[in-house]
């Protein structure tokens, strides 16, 4: 994941790629994930974002905040929702919560 300090940034250089009318999909975690609730305290580097066993980052998104980063960059809402999803793995008899962060954003033509 991105450094949560960059993200403006990024989003406002892609932005700045886009045609008029052209759009960003985004698909990432979203806050109270069963990957977020796994972690320890350790993990935690600051809000939302953790770091893995294995050095990578993950940063778990809200709708509101996903909104603004967006929106700060001039880009308009199409569509903006959560995903949550009950997994079942039948061999291990576990149940997994899942949720995701789904948008689409476009630049006005």
């Amino acid at each position: 994941a991105l450094k949560p300090e960059v993200m403006k940034r990024t989003v406002s250089n892609l932005a700045t790629l886009l045609r008029p009318g052209g759009s960003i999909l985004f698909r990432d975690y979203g806050m109270y994930d069963l990957a977020q609730l796994r972690f320890k305290g350790t993990s935690l580097l600051r809000d939302n974002y953790y770091v893995r066993a294995d050095g990578t980052t993950s940063y778990f998104f809200t709708k509101d905040y996903l909104d603004d980063l967006f929106s700060s960059a001039g880009l308009s809402k199409v569509e903006l929702r959560e995903d949550n999803r009950m997994l079942v793995n039948r061999r291990k008899s576990l149940k997994m919560c899942r949720r995701w962060i789904q948008a689409r954003y476009s630049k006005p033509s």
